[in-house]
């Protein structure tokens, strides 16, 4: 009898909560693993999912969000200041190791789109609010895919799936486990396929909560899996906050369309210029030329190219600027290409150079400097109209501009409204 009573006490209890566990690697490759990845941005990271389009990844809105400070010397108080992220990288599910992964192994994104009314809950109610929760998921693009094959498939009707008893799985890369405390590295994790349904606030919202289930910070925009019942896994939300035995998700609808409609333009082939989308925003703008443009020949005058940029607040400022520019011609040398922004500030990209050489092309051209600000000036509004100006100053090869992409990420000025 007393045997059997220690027997019982060293018998160790299943734990209540069904907490992430790392993922054999041999699973890395299959699905829903292989759809999921890791998002490295300014000051922090997280996880994140290619679903719809190879080009696109969705993750959690406040990912994105990062803290700056001000001030904090004797004689003035520290101030702090939330920012959003530049575009950030992705890092493939296949990625599996203790130590951060080489900026190489990352693939960069070019922008991404969120809903505007984010910030404002932000603001009004704090990043670890309800109604911040509700609206807290972000949609990033880039000009090349982030997986090898298919994406996953979103499943629009996540909030009611999720709400019912339809089994569901939660994947990314959890920086510490909640439950255990341990730390997960940058190792795949996902949580054991549940029964248990996801509960609602209110009536009406995308976010949901479930208690017995728990990942962990660095999780956050990971995605949770529905399993319909044909087998297929579909992303049904994204993980937004948690603590231990405790998740919540922000919870897909059809509303979530408005995010793809406002990167299908930035994504397509031909790419088009991004154009707002209800309800949606944006820190990055990116404007095509619609068709090609000939540049007179011989003639000592600008040729104007006019790019119309997204309606960025009046007060903001260039953060990045990238130009992509293909001009046909047999003799490059008699080009002069500038840049100009909606104030009048301009950089001259080519002035001749190349000689006898033919075609100008540039691929990613970093055009920033000119356009941001320095200590004693200020940086050119990003806001308003862009234009190209071109010249072909010598007869004898004409010239054609085939390809203009410019791409401006605007921001808030880092200087003080009393400087």
């Amino acid at each position: 009898m007393l045997l059997g009573l220690s027997l019982c006490a060293l018998a160790q209890e299943p734990p209540k909560t069904n907490s992430s566990q790392q993922v054999d690697s041999g699973l890395l490759l299959e699905e829903p693993y292989r759809y999921t990845g890791l998002v490295l941005a300014e000051g922090s990271r997280g996880s994140g999912f290619v679903a719809s389009n190879p080009k696109l990844f969705f993750t959690a809105a406040h990912v994105l969000r990062y803290t700056t400070s001000e001030g904090g010397e004797e004689d003035e108080e520290e101030t702090t200041k939330d920012q959003w992220s530049l575009p950030p990288a992705w890092v493939g599910g296949s990625y599996s190791s203790d130590s951060i992964p080489e900026f190489s192994a990352a693939v960069p994104s070019r922008g991404y789109f969120r809903w505007g009314s984010y910030t404002t809950h932000v603001a009004e109610s704090g990043k670890n609010s309800r109604p911040a929760f509700n609206r807290d998921i972000a949609l990033a693009w880039g000009l090349q895919d982030f997986i090898e094959g298919e994406p996953a498939e979103i499943d629009f009707k996540g909030r009611v799936n999720l709400s019912k008893r339809f089994p569901s799985m939660i994947t990314g890369y959890p920086a510490t486990l909640d439950y255990t405390g341990e730390s997960g590295g940058y190792y795949m994790h996902a949580t054991g396929l549940d029964l248990t349904p996801f509960k609602a606030f209110s009536p009406s919202g995308n976010y949901l909560y479930a208690t017995h289930i728990s990942t962990g910070p660095g999780n956050s925009g990971g995605p949770v899996w529905s399993k319909g019942p044909s087998g297929e896994w579909k992303a049904a939300g994204v993980l937004v906050s948690g603590r231990p035995s405790e998740a919540g998700i922000y919870a897909m609808t059809p509303s979530v369309k408005s995010l793809l409609k406002a990167a299908a333009p930035v994504i397509g082939s031909p790419r088009k210029s991004s154009k707002a989308t209800k309800a949606v925003t944006t820190s990055t703008a990116r404007m095509v030329m619609k068709k090609p443009k000939k540049i007179p020949d011989g003639v000592h005058r600008w040729t104007k190219i006019p790019l119309k940029s997204l309606k960025f607040p009046e007060d903001s400022v260039v953060v990045s600027a990238k130009l992509d520019l293909t001009i046909t011609s047999g003799h490059r040398g008699d080009l002069i290409v500038r840049v100009v922004g909606p104030d009048g500030s301009y950089v001259t990209v080519h002035d001749g150079q190349g000689a006898g050489e033919d075609d100008l092309v540039f691929d990613d051209l970093d055009i920033t400097p000119t356009f941001q600000e320095g200590e004693d000036s200020d940086a050119p509004s990003a806001y308003g109209n862009w234009q190209v100006l071109v010249q072909d100053r010598l007869t004898g090869d004409p010239s054609v501009v085939t390809r203009l992409e410019l791409e401006i990420i605007a921001g808030e000025s880092t200087k003080s409204s009393d400087e």
